[in-house]
């Protein structure tokens, strides 16, 4: 009996000090193109629209540093991939709430967009006066710049 109350104990113990090293690690840093570029806060962004339609592929780095008055200088750089968009070509789609309070995206022109199937291209974007920041995976063509888009990240 002993032994058993022993080992349930050292058991306890041992999912005590987990727990604490788990809640004990510090946060992820900006990524470093992001601290190079003079914004001291970013992460990386893996997006795709496999649940609507498929065939877009992003890879993207969000900086951004506050402007002080709740809103944000940003910079986006991205890799897009058409994974088999079906016809449409691949895009990267930015997302944000302007000052005024309204959603408002943009896409980068049709020279930063993927074409054909695994042909990728890449670009960079910047922002000012910026809340909220998402990326989407998008299909495109010339008729509409960014639709059957996956969720936002």
């Amino acid at each position: 009996m002993k032994l058993r109350r022993a080992l349930i104990g050292a058991l306890v113990a041992m999912t005590a000090t987990v727990a604490g090293l788990v809640i004990a690690q510090p946060a992820y840093a900006a990524p470093g193109l992001c601290t190079a570029s003079g914004y001291p806060s970013g992460r990386t962004v893996y997006a795709d629209n496999d649940n609507n339609g498929g065939g877009a592929y992003v890879s993207a780095t969000l900086c951004w540093k506050s402007r002080g008055t709740g809103y944000y200088d940003t910079f986006v750089t991205w890799d897009v991939t058409d994974t088999l968009a079906n016809g449409a070509g691949a895009t990267i789609r930015m997302e944000w709430t302007g000052t005024d309070g309204a959603t408002r995206y943009d896409v980068p022109p049709s020279s930063q967009r993927a074409w054909t199937t695994w042909a990728s291209a890449d670009g960079d974007w910047i922002g000012s006066n910026i809340k909220g920041l998402y990326v989407r995976a998008c299909l495109t063509n010339t008729n509409s710049e960014a639709h059957h888009c996956g969720p936002r990240w």
